[in-house]
């Protein structure tokens, strides 16, 4: 993917608020976007979560803490603009338009 949206959200037994997080990925309606989730050696339903939504790519690692795992989606990242929402974080709707807008990528 050479255009669009990487997101990258890093995850250590934060599948609770995982789903709410994905949703609002998939909430900002755009063309071309990607999500990798980094599950940072959870112990909790962070994968069942992941495994329910296809456009997820799920990256499990030992865990390294936050930064290792960070580092990881970033270089992971395929998307011309890459952004890093916090697993208990969402986006508001309209998120990836006002970026795209305020970059100069959509006028």
């Amino acid at each position: 993917m050479k255009k669009g949206f990487s997101v990258v959200t890093c995850c250590y037994n934060q599948g609770r608020y995982l789903r709410d997080n994905i949703e609002s990925v998939l909430g900002q309606r755009w063309p071309e976007f990607e999500q990798i989730v980094v599950d940072d050696g959870s112990t909790d339903d962070t994968a069942a979560v992941c495994a329910r939504y296809p456009h997820v790519r799920y990256i499990r690692q030992a865990n390294a803490g936050q930064s290792a795992a960070l580092n990881r989606g970033f270089r992971e990242a395929r998307g011309e603009i890459i952004a890093w929402l916090n697993s208990d974080d969402y986006y508001e709707p309209g998120a990836f338009e006002r970026v795209a807008r305020e970059i100069g990528r959509l006028r």
